[in-house]
């Protein structure tokens, strides 16, 4: 199956309508030769979104609640290489000041909505990394971080990373959440990680840090099974094929669809997307 994201009839694909408009160069040609499980989660979400950022290339500006996350497991995962090397843990506020840093750079370039206060964010953000340091870091024990994975899994190659795996083979997974909620895309990524993951034990810890008015530290612990192994091996050939179309449909009805979750939606609403062979606002009805 080519990667090539070949255009539709008489050159009016997406790409053929967007790449002039904004005036980047399109990144379609290979682009689906290779997946990664982000893509198919951001595919499946919303087809708009992962057309933006993979296919156009457009800049992916990270909300508030990405800030967040990513502040947070880069503490963390500070703490994580230190202890993998060092046999001991920072100390707790050591790693708060850690996310402090962190934070600070995310207010760079984190664009946040009229309600979002980034310092009530980062104060929620500093209790949770205080609660994962004294309950949950001093129970793990790395053994890789950051590993590079490749491999094929129902005729697709596959390229993606692994944040944390400890010397028992669970993988570890930590993020950040608005709610409790395992999001089955979420499951779709670490499932691919369990079974690409040189020496993994099928184990799959899911430390879900909970960014409430009462920040709280949940743990979803599971294990690869038969049913994991038949979806993945079903849906990456299935994504890769809707990939090539050219043309790509917003999904208004995803739960992401709202400006405290998509940083693509401001370009979003200015866009347009291809529709009987003309040329449709795209994601412009309701409110966000």
């Amino acid at each position: 199956m080519t990667g090539v994201v070949s255009a539709g009839p008489h050159n009016n694909s997406m790409i053929d309508i967007f790449a002039p408009r904004f005036k980047v160069a399109t990144r379609a040609v290979g682009m689906t030769d290779i997946l990664s499980p982000h893509q198919v989660r951001t595919f499946s979400d919303c087809e708009v979104r992962w057309f933006y950022e993979n296919l156009l290339g457009l800049p992916d500006p990270p909300t508030a609640n990405l800030a967040l996350d990513k502040a947070i497991r880069t503490a963390i995962m500070i703490n994580f290489r230190h202890k993998l090397d060092s046999k001991e843990d920072i100390a707790t506020e050591g790693v708060v000041g850690l996310f402090r840093r962190e934070w600070k750079k995310q207010l760079a370039s984190a664009i946040f909505c009229d309600d979002e206060v980034p310092e009530t964010i980062g104060s929620t953000g500093e209790t949770l990394v205080r609660e994962y340091m004294e309950r949950v870091a001093p129970q793990i024990w790395p053994a890789a971080l950051h590993q590079p994975l490749h491999g094929v899994i129902g005729a697709v190659r596959i390229r993606t990373e692994l944040e944390l795996i400890d010397v028992e083979g669970t993988i570890v997974d930590i993020r950040t959440s608005q709610t409790a909620r395992m999001d089955q895309m979420h499951h779709f990524e670490l499932a691919t990680c369990a079974r690409l993951t040189p020496g993994a034990s099928g184990v799959v810890r899911s430390d879900i840090l909970v960014a409430r008015n009462t920040p709280q530290h949940l743990e979803r612990t599971w294990e690869l099974n038969e049913a994991d192994i038949q979806w993945t091996d079903s849906l990456y050939p299935v994504a890769q094929h809707a990939m090539q179309r050219g043309y790509y449909i917003p999904n208004r009805n995803s739960r992401h669809c709202s400006r405290h979750h998509c940083p693509q939606l401001a370009p979003l609403r200015a866009g347009f997307w291809w529709r009987g062979g003309g040329i449709s606002c795209v994601c412009t009805a309701g409110g966000f």
